[in-house]
């Protein structure tokens, strides 16, 4: 485990689960997509529990992938629904709590193989991408939100993304994220996930 890279996607992952945490807007008001406010909030609640369930799953030697990455939408969809009856603040408490036990979790466990909807990578790549997830929706609650280190937030989700491509590919997106990390990276970020800042 690079320590110094563990700490900066640590510190990342926190912010963005401080930054969700933080939202004042009406729970009724669009947010994210279709979702509102408070179906965003039941959104990331049930997903920082997937991300309980994906390391159990690596921790026991699984690397099969838990759903296919096609499905997700649906499946996102359909957790949100199972949410319904948690009002918004209950569900953003389970999410603090889930998010928070969930990073504290995976930092013993960095370089270990780790399965997800898109492919096979490790916990800590994973790691990046959960910590962007958080920013991301931090936005969709707010969209005058920012990081407070744009350019850690587009290095994490680039070199997560990268990390389940094939290895020639993989090696070129890692020698391309840190010239796109240097230009507007929080607003090319957000335009790649299919957000319009």
């Amino acid at each position: 485990m690079n320590r110094l890279i563990a700490h900066r996607v640590a510190v990342l992952y926190r912010e963005g689960v401080a930054a969700v945490a933080r939202t004042d807007q009406p729970w009724d008001r669009p947010a994210c997509g279709t979702w509102t406010a408070a179906e965003t909030v039941r959104h990331v609640a049930a997903v920082a529990r997937w991300y309980h369930d994906w390391l159990d799953r690596a921790l026991a030697g699984d690397i099969t992938r838990p759903f296919d990455g096609a499905t997700i939408d649906e499946r996102n969809a359909t957790d949100v629904d199972a949410l319904s009856d948690v009002a918004p603040h209950e569900a953003m408490r389970r999410f603090v709590d889930d998010a928070g036990s969930y990073l504290d979790r995976a930092l013993p466990h960095w370089d270990l193989a780790f399965a997800y909807p898109f492919g096979i990578t490790t916990v800590g790549d994973h790691l990046g991408l959960a910590a962007t997830e958080w920013h991301l929706h931090a936005w969709d609650l707010d969209q005058t939100y920012r990081p407070s280190d744009p350019a850690g937030v587009f290095i994490a989700a680039a070199t997560g993304v990268a990390a389940t491509k094939p290895a020639v590919t993989r090696m070129a997106l890692r020698l391309l994220i840190p010239i796109g990390a240097r230009s507007s990276p929080w607003k090319n970020l957000l335009r790649r996930s299919g957000r319009q800042p």
